[in-house]
């Protein structure tokens, strides 16, 4: 599902996502040895830092799901198949196009059953520390078997050797429903993790009181629109090999 982007201007942001897009290789074989086909021989790295913050010695924990930066779970859910990233495109004739997929997951609807309030225990819910020094990495599995998986009109066996293609995160999936501040391994280890969140509250979950945050170990989740993502990549290309 595409994110819904609130608009926030610069000053009242409180920290702003760097993105940075890579390959683990620069080059993609076409046709791998048999023993290499069982890994994926290719992989598409997201990196991602704190470029600016109104709290620059804290980290900050974000909601993964419905993101780039959700991993696909091994259970049918592909994430490079819902539209996170944009076709690979032919550096040399655009109109040659890799399509990775455009799914759209249906989730189930928990109309009948109330969700617990700490989002640590609702399942598919992932969450990622980006820490206040250094960076964090998210890799997706490409495997050339996978890039043709949901290709209808292209086939492997139509590349051809030193070609080069292109690839982009969609904008859409660049950002998060939910974050605050704080380590998953550090002061938030023992927290509960609100659904109640500043700005648009989307689950309609009750905000702890004072006296809960203070006895239960409660974590608000803070503005979404207040959290900024910028991609930082430049022109990433890969080649196909032999």
């Amino acid at each position: 599902m595409v994110l819904l982007k609130l608009q926030c201007p610069p000053e009242r942001r409180k920290a702003v996502i760097a993105l940075t897009s890579s390959t683990s290789s620069p080059t993609c074989q076409i046709h791998p040895p048999a023993a290499a086909q069982a890994q994926p021989n290719f992989q598409i790295i997201l990196t991602l830092r704190i470029e600016r913050s109104t709290q620059p010695d804290r980290a900050i924990t974000i909601c993964t799901h419905g993101t780039v930066f959700a991993e696909s779970d091994g259970q049918g859910l592909d994430m490079l198949a819902v539209g996170t990233f944009g076709p690979l495109t032919s550096t040399s004739d655009p109109s040659k196009t890799i399509n990775l997929g455009q799914w759209k997951p249906h989730h189930l609807q928990h109309g009948r059953e109330p969700q617990s309030p700490n989002l640590r225990e609702r399942d598919g819910l992932e969450f990622l520390t980006i820490p206040a020094n250094g960076q964090v990495e998210v890799r997706h599995d490409m495997s050339i078997d996978r890039m043709f998986e949901h290709e209808s009109d292209r086939r492997r066996e139509d590349l051809k050797p030193g070609e080069t293609y292109r690839f982009r995160v969609s904008s859409g999936y660049l950002g998060t429903k939910w974050w605050c501040w704080g380590d998953l391994e550090g002061e938030l280890k023992d927290k509960k993790l609100s659904a109640w969140q500043e700005g648009i509250n989307f689950g309609k979950a009750e905000k702890p009181s004072p006296e809960q945050i203070e006895e239960e170990g409660w974590v608000l989740g803070a503005n979404p629109a207040e959290l900024a993502f910028e991609d930082k990549t430049g022109d990433i290309k890969f080649e196909f090999v032999d």
